[in-house]
């Protein structure tokens, strides 16, 4: 835990482990985050091209993910990604919507505002080369052959599988030169 004297400890990079509860409780509240936007929200005019309840994957990425598999990067925030088959318009890929990870464990960055845990963005990816039946081949062609700045970044790092639940905790991506 990273508390002292009770309060909430500020640290820039958390050192504490990434459960598969806590992987459970970022995919539900970054779907809370999403259902926000896409069901209730303004983004429901996406309803008629995309069903935002049936992703194809859903991922941790970057260093959180990197820290679940080797438990040495330490967690700043957390990044969720949802990918989705493309329909004709991506989906907003410039927009990252944000909601607040209050698990005491891992404390409060220090320059982060606003927020009494970790901040967690939420990142949609309508993308063109998936396999609907195959979530890791789906993430793996994503990062191999999409050539976005999104697509590298992401292969620099790790990619912790969320969703589907069968798959949850499972690290399908983990530094690779592409």
């Amino acid at each position: 835990m990273v508390y002292f004297y009770g309060a909430v400890m500020e640290i820039e990079r958390s050192p504490a482990p990434l459960t598969q509860s806590d992987l459970k409780e970022l995919y539900v509240g970054s779907v809370k985050r999403l259902n926000e936007y896409f069901i209730t929200g303004q983004g429901n005019k996406w309803k008629e091209l995309y069903n935002i309840k049936k992703p194809l994957a859903v991922a941790l990425c970057k260093g959180g993910a990197m820290h679940y598999h080797d438990g040495v990067n330490g967690i700043k925030d957390f990044d969720v990604w949802f990918f989705y088959p493309y329909n004709q318009r991506h989906l907003p890929y410039r927009t990252i919507w944000n909601w607040d990870y209050k698990n005491p464990k891992f404390g409060k960055h220090p320059s982060i505002p606003g927020y009494t845990g970790r901040k967690v963005d939420v990142i949609v990816r309508s993308i063109k080369n998936y396999d609907k039946n195959d979530p890791i081949k789906t993430i793996h062609q994503f990062l191999r052959y999409e050539n976005t700045a999104s697509s590298k970044e992401l292969a620099k790092k790790a990619v912790v599988m969320l969703s589907p639940n069968s798959l949850l905790g499972q690290v399908v991506w983990y530094k690779q030169k592409i």
